[in-house]
């Protein structure tokens, strides 16, 4: 959850400012309650927001040939398989042809986005990982593991 909230901000940058479609790809539908906040910001942009379970079987970024979405976030680190027409493949296809993705991840990390990761020349450490830092990390938000991580502006 605190990764998401440095994740959400982060998204400010890569999201234009026109009007855009965007698929926003959860593992949990409670996402609209959770992120309300967030959600309405983006609507207040301008942007068209399709909110839809990662696995849901009705999935796709690309229809006769064309780009359903501009933007494409991934609020489902669990993941193990995408539904639909989604895959490792079709992601990479839609960053190719100028799309922008927004993964967030987490300790408990799925095949997927593992999979998409590593296609995408990155990669995650092995499972239930986290990156610590002893010198700077958030003294009030953090649990005593060092994990909640600060960064500069």
């Amino acid at each position: 959850m605190k990764l998401l909230v440095c994740l959400l901000l982060a998204l400010t940058a890569v999201i234009s400012t026109k009007a855009d479609r965007v698929l926003l790809l959860v593992d949990n539908l409670n996402v609209r309650e959770t992120h309300s906040i967030y959600l309405k910001y983006l609507q207040d942009r301008g942007h068209t927001v399709s909110l839809k379970s990662a696995d849901d079987p009705s999935l796709a970024l690309i229809k006769h040939g064309e780009f359903i979405y501009e933007h494409l976030i991934l609020f489902s680190p669990s993941v193990e398989e995408f539904g639909g027409s989604i895959n490792v493949q079709e992601i990479t296809k839609f960053i190719d042809g100028g799309g922008n993705v927004l993964v967030a991840a987490s300790s408990d990390i799925g095949d997927a986005i593992r999979d998409l990761a590593t296609e995408n020349g990155f990669e995650f450490d092995e499972e239930h990982t986290a990156v610590i830092d002893h010198l700077n990390y958030d003294t009030v938000l953090d649990d005593g593991k060092h994990t909640t991580i600060v960064g500069d502006s």
